[in-house]
């Protein structure tokens, strides 16, 4: 397992807020520009892909869009240790992060040891464009923050 860590973006960036993933994990990517042991994917779907793309790296952190009723614009953090299985996704030939990762390891896939997740309440879902809307986009630059933040404790060097 390599010692890098791995920002993944998640989200359609065609579908306005629902882009803010990517546009954070390159915002992240450009702060920490000098690193050599970092990488940047764009994913626009979760469970056994989102899993397939943390293989081989010791850390990952993912971004993406969120609904939770919380005001647009709201950064929030997720332990993927407090996610539950579920059967329920919006396609039979995939499943929930939680699900892929026990099968991931099962496989004995090189997962992550530390993951953490980000997510930006959205307002705007339903309009094509790479705009965001003015909540989110003035989101971005908190949630870089706290990410590299977190890349920083992560390697001991906060």
């Amino acid at each position: 397992m390599t010692k890098a860590t791995v920002i993944i973006g998640m989200g359609n960036p065609l579908l306005s807020d629902d882009g803010v993933g990517s546009v954070v994990a390159r915002a992240v990517a450009q702060r920490l520009t000098r690193r050599t042991n970092l990488s940047v994917i764009e994913l626009h779907t979760g469970g056994i892909r989102l899993m397939e793309a943390m293989v081989g790296f010791q850390r990952a952190l993912v971004v993406d869009a969120m609904v939770s009723g919380a005001p647009p614009g709201t950064v929030h953090r997720f332990d993927p240790r407090s996610f539950v299985t579920t059967k329920n996704t919006f396609s039979s030939h995939d499943t929930d992060f939680a699900t892929a990762c026990t099968l991931g390891r099962m496989a004995g896939l090189a997962l992550p040891e530390q993951v953490a997740f980000w997510g930006i309440e959205g307002r705007e879902f339903e309009l094509f464009g790479e705009r965001l809307s003015d909540e989110v986009a003035a989101a971005v630059p908190g949630c870089v923050a706290l990410m590299v933040g977190q890349i920083g404790a992560w390697e001991g060097m906060v």
